[in-house]
């Protein structure tokens, strides 16, 4: 082999060799799970019930979590995630004398202040059709791109389903649409307290035995 050959032979295997790495490095990307911290704040966007329905799941997961239904900025200090609980309540609204305008402006304040503490955010949709009306779907498409991760009680691409329609949230596929657009890991739930072993995977806890 000439030197001219051997010079080319060993460019090709560089080459190869690095291309190996950067493929190596794009998948350790693409497949390492996020783990989110704790303590958790719980709160509602929308004032809805699902707020406290998510506190009951942390509670069985183990997840140091308080569950606030309309939290402040103040209360932000000292939590390593908020997670958001996303659907419009007009029975909730009133009670917290609020109209979906002025649930927007302060939730986008709220999620502001935690992005600048560097608190991680996790969206939750869990309460099916009946938060998908319009009021619902402004709150869901305004803060659902927002979270590190998006839990939903509904349907996912190719999968059939078999419980009631109503509490199918994602039949129409907005969340996909929204995890999709946004590169967004998203979660599927069949039942609400199917969120329990997603959050003992996101935040990195032991099942409980028995």
């Amino acid at each position: 082999m000439n030197r001219r050959n051997a010079l080319w032979m060993i460019g090709l295997l560089l080459i190869g060799t690095f291309g190996l790495l950067v493929a190596a490095q794009e998948g350790d990307v693409q497949t390492e799970p996020l783990v989110f911290g704790q303590p958790v704040l719980i709160t509602s966007i929308g004032q809805s019930a699902g707020a406290a329905q998510a506190r009951v799941v942390a509670i069985k997961a183990g997840i140091e979590a308080t569950y606030s239904q309309r939290a402040t900025i103040e209360e932000l200090e000292g939590f390593a995630t908020l997670i958001i609980v996303l659907g419009a309540s007009s029975k909730g609204l009133g009670a917290a004398g609020v109209d979906v305008d002025g649930e927007i402006t302060w939730a986008t304040e709220l999620l502001a202040k935690a992005s600048e503490l560097g608190i991680q955010i996790i969206a939750m949709h869990i309460e099916g059709s009946a938060r998908r009306g319009p009021s619902s779907d402004l709150i869901n498409s305004t803060f659902a791109r927002m979270a590190a991760t998006l839990i939903v009680k509904g349907t996912a691409p190719g999968v059939e389903w078999t419980a009631d329609e109503s509490a199918d949230g994602n039949a129409d596929g907005l969340f996909t649409t929204i995890a999709t657009e946004n590169e967004i890991p998203i979660m599927y739930i069949d039942t609400t307290l199917g969120a329990v072993d997603m959050f003992i995977e996101l935040f990195g806890m032991t099942p409980a035995e028995g």
